[in-house]
């Protein structure tokens, strides 16, 4: 049950980061997976700061902080939403 609900929640937040829908939640969701993903290996085999899942946390923040999803995605059209102008938190 348990991987079922990780892989559909990793599917949920890519697809969002894909189109560009809610990408803030997408992000803060997916930093946050991908840091307790390399919490679950502690101590790490090799650098322990140089990891994949630390890297792709920040390439994931940095998108939601640049609005990646409003230039190669369907972002700026979800932000005009009434959904979204009510609240913000959906952009």
């Amino acid at each position: 049950m348990v991987d079922w609900l990780f892989m559909i929640g990793l599917a949920g937040i890519g697809a969002a980061l894909i189109l560009g829908i809610g990408i803030r939640i997408a992000a803060a969701a997916g930093a946050l997976l991908m840091v307790m993903m390399w919490s679950a290996v502690l101590p790490p085999a090799n650098n322990l700061f140089m990891d994949d899942h630390l890297i792709y946390a920040l390439l994931i923040i940095g998108l939601a902080l640049t609005s990646a999803g409003d230039t190669l995605g369907l972002g700026r059209r979800w932000s005009s939403t009434s959904l979204v102008r009510s609240r913000p938190i959906l952009k």
